[in-house]
């Protein structure tokens, strides 16, 4: 790559210099700084050895690809820069340029992004790829531009149950358990059917279940493998799922700036392509974590097709009134999730 810095004139050199070629120098200058190398920041709070890691990763080798290297993206993970949450707020200032973040963690601010740990929308990963051609998408796309961020993509991660002492199957197993939910939608579903419901960060699930203080969780398969709570759960639902984590792409608002509108372009392009990737290696992942689970000694209970049909339809009779009454969209946004563009 061209050193700008050589192609800078001393003082004394610009003086004698004939205007003509003090004109084109500055020309010249401009244009090495225009097709200097772009490099982007993207953080997240997930280890390397996650499949959320694997992601980022994948955006990144897709950029440097469409961009011939113009462009590139530098890989920060287990909150490296910034802790968890407070990435967004990291995008905000320009300490970084893209991050993945679960749309939850944006309730506070914008309440319709609890939609995305609403029990009873998705019952597989592939489900949100058509999200996108949805009026859902739009709404989304709107909400998270007022927080001073752009959405450029997005990926479910499967959620499901695991216990101890009892299997829970059905949405009335879990009366009597004392569990961590995904949000606080999927929070009210279970406190209705009986169980008792203690709040604590994921990082403190591991403790919580083997002292006792938990039962049963409801969290992602990824979040089940990362803590290692096959050591202290004796049972764990599997197969087919009716409850996902939507994690977004955001990037800063200043990057298509910072990188040209038509870098901005293939960055973007390159987001949505990974969705589908993203789909299918969640699906990939929580079969393995199943088979693993149960190679270290956990009961695991594959749900039939009526089984999930029941807690879908047990979330839309607690988790969705709950969902309506307190997002002021919230009817909307969940019939523009079944409306097309």
């Amino acid at each position: 790559m061209t050193n700008i810095k050589q192609l800078r004139p001393t003082a004394t050199q610009w003086q004698k210099m004939p205007t003509h070629l003090g004109a084109l120098c500055i020309g010249l200058l401009f244009s090495a700084s225009a097709n200097a190398d772009e490099v982007l920041k993207f953080s997240h709070s997930y280890t390397e050895n996650d499949a959320r890691h694997e992601w980022a990763q994948f955006i990144a080798d897709n950029v440097s690809e469409k961009t011939d290297g113009q462009v590139t993206i530098n890989i920060f993970p287990n909150q490296e820069i910034s802790r968890a949450q407070a990435q967004h707020s990291a995008l905000r200032q320009g300490r970084i340029d893209l991050t993945i973040y679960p749309l939850p963690w944006l309730a506070g601010m914008i309440p319709l992004a609890s939609i995305g740990a609403l029990p009873g929308l998705v019952t597989v990963p592939t489900d949100g790829l058509v999200w996108r051609d949805r009026a859902i998408w739009p709404m989304l796309t709107e909400a998270v531009e007022s927080t001073g961020a752009i959405l450029a993509g997005s990926g479910w991660a499967m959620a499901t149950i695991g216990s101890t002492g009892k299997a829970v199957i059905l949405p009335e197993d879990v009366d009597g358990l004392r569990m961590r939910g995904l949000g606080a939608a999927s929070e009210q579903m279970l406190n209705s059917n009986g169980a008792t419901i203690t709040s604590l960060p994921a990082s403190e699930l591991y403790q919580a279940l083997q002292t006792g203080v938990l039962t049963g969780v409801l969290t992602q398969f990824a979040s089940f493998e990362g803590y290692n709570l096959e050591e202290v759960i004796e049972h764990l639902q599997v197969g087919p799922g009716y409850i996902g984590g939507m994690h977004t792409i955001l990037l800063s608002t200043d990057i298509e700036q910072q990188i040209g509108s038509e870098h901005f372009d293939l960055v973007m392009e390159a987001i949505q392509e990974s969705e589908v990737w993203f789909a299918e290696k969640m699906i990939e992942d929580s079969q393995r974590i199943a088979e693993e689970f149960e190679s270290a000694g956990v009961q695991v209970h594959e749900l039939s097709d009526e089984e999930v049909a029941a807690w879908v339809s047990n979330a839309r009779d607690t988790a969705w009134p709950y969902f309506i009454e307190r997002v002021p969209e919230g009817k909307a946004a969940l019939e523009a999730v079944e409306t097309p563009l």
